[in-house]
């Protein structure tokens, strides 16, 4: 997964970016399958964020529609920073049980969200979906704007 001087933005975005997608959607799996601790939550709401921010950077080249893509990605890591607040909450209450209890209610309703939100994401088809954009997507806005550039330079000259 490493980026090449010698290729354009476009193709390193095509190449690099369905990787980066692979290695999330893997890391997702895991902090998904209900067995993760409030710690190892919250790493994977780094890599979210990590993640998000990535494709962020590539808004230039993908145009608007990243910002429809992006946004579940967007909500996992609100989610997630949900949870990790609960917990440094929880630590911070220790002794008072009635908060105590309405943290677990809230922290569980919040890990519920987490996992239907993760569910919606990684489902069936959603890999080929997100590949495809990442792949074509570049490309096609990269064409849109290399024709406009064209179209403004012929109409200055004419």
């Amino acid at each position: 997964m490493k980026w090449k001087a010698s290729r354009s933005a476009i193709e390193n975005a095509t190449i690099v970016l369905p990787k980066l997608l692979e290695k999330y959607l893997k890391e997702g799996r895991k902090a998904a399958d209900g067995k993760r601790s409030p710690e190892e939550l919250h790493n994977f709401r780094i890599k979210t964020k990590a993640f998000r921010y990535t494709l962020e950077l590539f808004r230039p080249l993908y145009g608007t529609r990243l910002e429809h893509e992006i946004e579940p990605v967007r909500e996992l890591q609100s989610v997630l920073g949900k949870l990790h607040d609960y917990h440094i909450i929880g630590e911070t209450l220790e002794g008072n049980k009635a908060l105590q209890a309405k943290l677990e209610r809230l922290t569980k309703k919040k890990l519920k969200e987490f996992h239907k939100q993760w569910e919606a994401f990684d489902s069936k088809g959603q890999l080929n979906r997100w590949k495809t954009f990442l792949v074509h997507g570049a490309a096609k806005s990269g064409a849109v704007q290399s024709k406009r550039r064209t179209r403004k330079r012929s109409t200055a000259t004419a």
